[in-house]
């Protein structure tokens, strides 16, 4: 598949600045379980491992795309998790880190700075196994990840009230 995209061409990063504090937009989105409120796509997501996340903990999420009537489940592990500073996670694909999905935050003008990135470490032919495909994935993660941050600045801005 290296001859469709390499990895480092399947990469996005969006910024939004969120009118609420760097810990409430972390508990926001370390909180998997709720994000399916403001991430399209994301149906369910529930942790396997009990308490805070924490580096190396597991979450399996159900996802559905209305866009080709489908649906699939993933697990991902935690990569980072540093309260008010960031949150990532792989999801793993045959027990390989397949997709990396980082947010970092950072105070900034009474609010919190966000970037959200998602990069394709390793390609998998269900990512897509045409180069359109793929670039069909990519558009269609930016205006996902568009969408989550405008839900996710409304809801971290009215918890913040």
């Amino acid at each position: 598949m290296s001859d469709l995209l390499e990895p480092s061409e399947l990469r996005v990063r969006r910024e939004r600045w969120i009118d609420a504090p760097p810990r409430t937009v972390y508990d926001l989105i370390s909180d998997v379980e709720a994000s399916a409120a403001w991430t399209p796509d994301l149906v369910s997501a529930t942790y396997e491992t009990e308490g805070a996340p924490r580096v190396g903990s597991w979450f399996t999420v159900v996802n559905a795309d209305v866009r080709h009537d489908r649906a699939w489940t993933t697990r991902s592990r935690v990569h980072a998790a540093e309260a008010g500073r960031e949150f990532a996670w792989y999801v793993v694909v045959q027990g390989v880190d397949a997709t990396l999905w980082h947010y970092r935050l950072r105070a900034q003008d009474g609010g919190t700075l966000v970037t959200e990135t998602w990069q394709v470490e390793r390609l998998f032919p269900v990512m897509g196994e045409s180069r359109e495909e793929l670039l069909d994935l990519k558009a269609h993660n930016t205006a996902g990840m568009e969408a989550t941050l405008d839900s996710l600045a409304e809801v971290a801005a009215a918890r913040a009230r």
